[in-house]
């Protein structure tokens, strides 16, 4: 039979054997992770360059399908791409190339981390491609030639098995030796203290080497020695006792006068919660586990029509026998079975009634954890619910409302621009016809056209503004540069400057001014601020400055020595048909839309305008706008190259 140092070896023994098998075990994880990782590494490294060609191209998700599509091909093929697919962010395909191979090896896999193909000749990767303001364009999935990283892998994962298997071994090996070694004296002490005769005891436990066995079996037979002595200290010991009885017993009575403490304020808090229950301004129950009232508050009893005592007992499936609100199961059967609910359901009254209500369940448990009963929580909804199917009712007829305002805009487009069409191009055939002799036809003639073109300015101005508002212009991105258009643009003011007698400056100090957004909105925009900034100065200039701004920003800046604007009007500044100029007598003309529809349209564009203004000494519109994202460079591509 084994002894207990046997079992004591046995026992160390595979404590290091399974220290040993989980080392080895943890020595191949973490190689071969690495390895995986690695590999995994190199070829994230390879599939960014390749999204980030896909994102300085997000005319790509508009087309439908793949541009510059040699230069791709030849991009894939410095880097071993078996095939290429790219999908939007609904998931949908927009174009590939190689897509009947990429089917074959289960590209979409690549999503659920199983990289390597069931043969190991494809490693399989995808990566989500961003652009504009960082929002999530798509999902590339890329598949590389892995025939000689599978062969890699392997070959390592080999070596790090053997090497796991030789530390396992190695180290069985080793702590089975020590243990021979190590408990040899052990057994020979276990046979000694397994001796009854004190005297063959000692003579056994005298012949061990002087060393630290030796010195523990003398110090086991000293201690067995005084163990026989201390035997004749109990009766001692037991008076000592019970004096310490004694203090324990005080220490009790402590204890007990603390639990009674305790009792009252139990005592206490359970009579607040009676209060607060009682008092409850929505409707409260206690329901047992079979689903009968055990207690109601007066909330609950206004809201169900019945007095409190016929609560008691009754069933609460008289009140949630019917089905949640857009639910399967009963509400009952949800209650019953469940340990917190919180739920929109119908409430039956005692008359018949069904009101809609708001109804909280929490099961109430003991120190087991078995429930006891459950607390439930009702809230009449009904009213609310009437005023908000009102409010919804509200609101379609104000979408009706709107639908007919448009209709009435386009009728009244319609209507006022045919016959401006037939007028304004008649009135300088008119003028031609009369000459200059009569000054005073020729007069009223040049009113009648500056009264059209203004008439028509107005009516352009609200239906545009009737468009942006309602969300019926469809704006069209594209990348151009700002720069080119503001010059163009700021040309176009200088013959009105000159004749009023004023300078106009353009200056671009920016590193780069290529934006992407709505050409016609943004002409509009800067249409509209350097107009009004030449309308409104009498004397002095008008700049156009394009800076760098902030993170990868362009800042526009519209600068006039002009009448400039109050402080106090610059909040209203951008409201639709504000001026500070109003009445009769106001010395300039305008319909108070064209900073409105500028701030629309800077919005629409996804930038932001601000204004500095002083009275009598002029404005500053400064418009901002991200900077188009940079085209993937030469250097990057001889990265690519590179690393290949």
């Amino acid at each position: 039979m084994i002894n207990k140092s046997q079992k004591l070896q046995l026992n160390l023994t595979i404590q290091f054997a399974v220290f040993f098998i989980l080392l080895a075990v943890f020595v191949y994880y973490v190689f071969t992770r690495g390895f995986e990782e690695n590999v995994y590494e190199k070829f994230k490294s390879k599939s960014e360059i390749i999204a980030r060609y896909i994102e300085q191209n997000p005319q790509i998700f508009t087309s439908g399908k793949l541009t510059a599509k040699n230069e791709l091909t030849q991009l894939l093929h410095l880097n071993d791409v078996i095939y290429f697919v790219l999908l939007d962010k609904n998931g949908l395909l927009v174009d590939g190339i190689n897509t009947d191979e990429a089917e074959n090896n289960l590209y979409l896999l690549s999503e659920h981390s199983k990289n390597l193909s069931s043969d190991g000749t494809v490693y399989r990767f995808n990566m989500n491609v961003h652009y504009g303001d960082k929002s999530n364009a798509g999902k590339v999935f890329i598949g590389y030639k892995a025939g000689t990283v599978t062969y890699e892998l392997k070959k390592k994962a080999l070596q790090t098995i053997l090497y796991s298997l030789a530390i396992m071994f190695a180290g069985i090996l080793i702590t089975y030796l020590l243990s021979l070694i190590s408990f040899r004296p052990i057994f020979k002490l276990y046979s000694a203290l397994d001796k009854t005769d004190r005297a063959e005891q000692k003579d056994m436990l005298s012949k061990f080497k002087d060393n630290e066995v030796g010195s523990l079996a003398q110090k086991i037979y000293d201690m067995v020695v005084q163990l026989d002595k201390s035997s004749n200290e109990v009766e001692t010991l037991n008076e000592k006792l019970k004096d310490v009885f004694r203090e324990k017993i005080y220490e009790l009575d402590v204890e007990i006068s603390h639990r009674k403490k305790a009792e009252i304020f139990l005592k206490k808090t359970e009579e607040m919660f009676k209060i607060l229950f009682e008092n409850a301004p929505i409707g409260m129950l206690i329901v047992s586990n079979d689903g009968k009232v055990i207690k109601s508050n007066k909330a609950f009893c206004n809201t169900a029509g019945y007095d409190e005592l016929e609560l008691v007992r009754m069933n609460i499936k008289n009140f949630f026998e019917g089905n949640s609100v857009g639910g399967i199961r009963t509400t009952y059967q949800m209650i019953m079975e469940t340990d917190s609910l919180d739920l929109e359901c119908k409430l039956t009254k005692r008359n018949g009634r069904k009101l809609i209500a708001l109804l909280k369940s929490i099961k109430i448990k003991d120190e087991n954890g078995e429930p006891l009963n459950t607390l439930l929580q009702v809230l009449d909804i009904t009213q609310i619910k009437k005023v908000q199917g009102e409010l919804e009712l509200a609101l379609d007829k104000a979408k009706e409302s709107d639908r007919l305002k448009s209709a009435f805009l386009a009728q009244m487009s319609h209507e006022i621009r045919t016959p401006l069409n037939v007028i304004l191009p008649a009135i300088p055939i008119i003028a031609d016809e009369i000459g200059k002799k009569d000054t005073e036809l020729v007069s009223i003639l040049h009113a009648v056209d500056n009264a059209g073109k203004r008439l028509h300015r107005t009516i352009d101005m609200i239906l545009s503004m009737s468009a942006v508002q309602s969300g019926n212009y469809k704006a069209k991105f594209e990348k151009f540069n700002l720069a080119d258009d503001l010059k163009n643009l700021t040309q176009e003011f200088t013959t009105l400057c000159k004749e009023k007698g004023l300078e106009i400056f353009y200056s671009n100090n920016s590193s780069g001014a290529d934006i992407s957004a709505d050409r016609y909105t943004i002409g509009q925009v800067f249409q509209n601020l350097i107009g009004n900034a030449v309308k409104y100065t009498q004397r002095g200039h008008v700049s156009v400055t394009i800076d760098d701004d902030e993170e990868n920003k362009l800042v526009v800046k519209i600068e006039d020595t002009g009448i400039g604007m109050a402080e106090k009007y610059l909040k209203n500044l951008f409201t639709p048909f504000s001026q500070e100029d109003t009445g009769q007598t106001r010395k300039y003309e305008g319909n108070g839309l064209g900073l409105a529809l500028v701030r629309e349209y800077v919005t629409l564009n996804k930038g932001q305008i601000s204004v500095q203004s002083e009275k009598n000494k002029g404005s500053v519109f400064s418009v901002v706008f991200e900077k188009k994202l940079i085209r993937v460079t030469a250097e990057d591509k001889n990265l690519l190259l590179n690393e290949v």
